[in-house]
């Protein structure tokens, strides 16, 4: 009898995974991948990085070798990078004339860029005249309660969000500025945050504030925007905050889209005027008080020559105008759209299954497809690495846009 039911079971089992099996092979044979009418060319990233990234987000990125990518270019390993830089410090963004880095949960580190890159002192980032005090200071050390995720710095003032969802708002200035202000109180917005170096200064919190508890997050988040008279922060939850840089207090809780997950606020871009922030379902805009609204499947946001740019889940890129309106649209049937550089008027995304490039002329939505190799020839794999506004890089290898834009349309 036990035996008998052995078998019944061993053969319940062998039909359970046939019919797993069988489930999951129709599901992956009945998948279907753009495939492009013409193939005009190839792209070879026949330029290459010392070693492969290791880790990115969507401003900055680091190789292997900790040699730093920036939105302006390429900072190789150094001396500099060596003795002030930790290993297992993550590069969270490049601003304010410095390089942002955090180190596990508990602490950050901003070092000057010229101290790195000594090509920063040209350019206009943290000049010696500046009338940012901190910007005089090589590195600053401060001790952070909890895991800082993304930053972004304005003279003195450091805004970043961490791992919990908390936005935070550090003046640089040494406690010695706030002689009247009570370090003593126990709220979130007035404790203080200390130099971890020999010689310590304290750091004053003026503005920490908890968003709901979020379980998963998309890849792309974006980091503080600092305005002119405020700062606006990109949340975990879906949501931006607009917080005063007079009082510190916040002026508007704005929803952008309220899913269960991956609802993390993915572009957050502007000016005094607009306003533009996005999660992987929604895009609003801001302007001069109005709000608008744009719902899709967004994989990606970007700003060139007056117009949004969206990449859909789809396979669509969307032309739009500062009232969401879809302007031009481009839909490519099946495709797996990452990543946009715009380079002399033209728009490139690289399509991941196929390994393609998309070449889409923003003059008049016309549009050429490149297959794309490293520089062994081999078709890359389905990950771009890192992109900025005219470069996209894979694995150890890039390829510079700006420099053959017209080379290409011109074919």
């Amino acid at each position: 009898m036990n035996q008998n039911r052995t078998k019944f079971i061993d053969i319940a089992r062998i039909f359970t995974l046939a019919f797993i099996s069988c489930v999951v092979f129709l599901g992956c044979s009945s998948k279907k991948f753009y495939t492009p009418a013409k193939v005009d060319g190839e792209i070879i990233f026949s330029q290459s990085l010392p070693t492969p990234i290791a880790q990115n987000n969507r401003y900055v990125a680091t190789l292997k070798d900790g040699s730093l990518l920036t939105q302006s270019g390429f900072v190789p390993i150094n001396k500099q990078i060596k003795e002030i830089i930790p290993k297992d410090a993550r590069f969270l963004n490049e601003s304010g004339g410095y390089y942002i880095f955090a180190k596990g949960c508990d602490e950050m580190l901003l070092v000057r860029a010229s101290v790195i890159d000594e090509s920063a002192f040209d350019s206009g980032t943290c000049p010696i005249k500046e009338e940012n005090s901190a910007c005089t200071k090589e590195q600053i050390k401060l001790k952070t309660q909890g895991c800082a995720i993304s930053a972004s710095l304005k003279g003195n003032l450091l805004a970043f969000v961490t791992t919990d969802n908390t936005s935070h708002i550090i003046s640089l200035e040494s406690s010695t500025d706030f002689a009247n202000v009570d370090f003593a109180k126990d709220e979130s917005a007035d404790k203080d945050f200390k130099n971890s170096g020999e010689n310590s200064e304290s750091y004053k919190s003026v503005f920490s504030q908890k968003g709901s508890a979020v379980l998963a997050v998309n890849q792309l988040i974006a980091a503080p925007l600092f305005l002119d008279s405020v700062v606006v922060f990109p949340t975990l939850d879906g949501r931006i905050l607009v917080v005063s840089l007079q009082n510190y207090e916040t002026q508007r809780n704005i929803i952008v889209s309220s899913e269960k997950f991956f609802n993390n606020i993915i572009y957050l871009q502007g000016d005094d005027v607009r306003i533009f922030a996005a999660t992987p379902k929604k895009l609003i805009s801001i302007v001069s008080g109005q709000q608008f609204s744009y719902q899709e499947d967004i994989k990606d946001i970007t700003f060139a020559n007056g117009y949004l740019y969206a990449l859909t889940l789809e396979g669509k890129i969307a032309q739009l105008d500062h009232t969401l309106r879809e302007v031009n649209t481009r839909k490519f049937e099946y495709a797996s759209l990452e990543g946009m550089s715009v380079a002399n008027n033209v728009l490139y995304t690289y399509e991941k299954n196929g390994s393609f490039i998309i070449a889409l002329d923003l003059e008049n939505f016309s549009h050429k497809v490149y297959q794309a190799q490293d520089t062994f020839g081999k078709m890359m794999s389905n990950k771009l690495h890192f992109y900025t506004k005219n470069i996209f890089y894979y694995n150890r290898y890039y390829f510079d846009f700006a420099k053959i834009a017209d080379f290409i349309t011109s074919q």
